[in-house]
């Protein structure tokens, strides 16, 4: 009975020892893993603090570019007004050098007719 009594003791002793080391190994995995779990979410946070810092820098550059566009649009609208006002002023004055040579030219033909006349008296 002793006997009995002793294995029984040992078997119990392995089998808490067996639990305590299965308790402690689960333990330390879940440790382990919880470990694990923090890096990822660290590493996911930092990409994400980077994918905002960039998403951010992304917008001010485009609403950069965004002004620059209007500002060029405005200086290309003003540029055809210009380009236009100088055709139209381009045109007048042609017409005005026309209207100039007419006038010289009659007024050449008059000075022809008249020394003509006076040539002939």
């Amino acid at each position: 009975m002793m006997m009995n009594l002793k294995l029984t003791q040992l078997n119990l002793n392995f089998l808490f020892t067996s639990f305590l080391v299965i308790v402690l190994s689960t333990a330390s995995a879940r440790a382990d893993t919880i470990e694990l779990l923090q890096k990822n979410a660290s590493v996911a946070y930092e990409k994400m603090m980077d994918a905002k810092q960039n998403a951010d820098t992304a917008a001010k550059d485009a609403a950069f570019a965004e002004k620059k566009l209007a500002s060029a649009k405005q200086k290309m609208a003003k540029a055809e007004r210009e380009a236009e006002a100088a055709q139209k002023k381009s045109e007048q004055a042609k017409i005005a050098a026309e209207q100039a040579t007419n006038r010289w030219k009659q007024a050449s033909d008059t000075l022809a007719n008249e020394w003509g006349k006076s040539e002939v008296k």
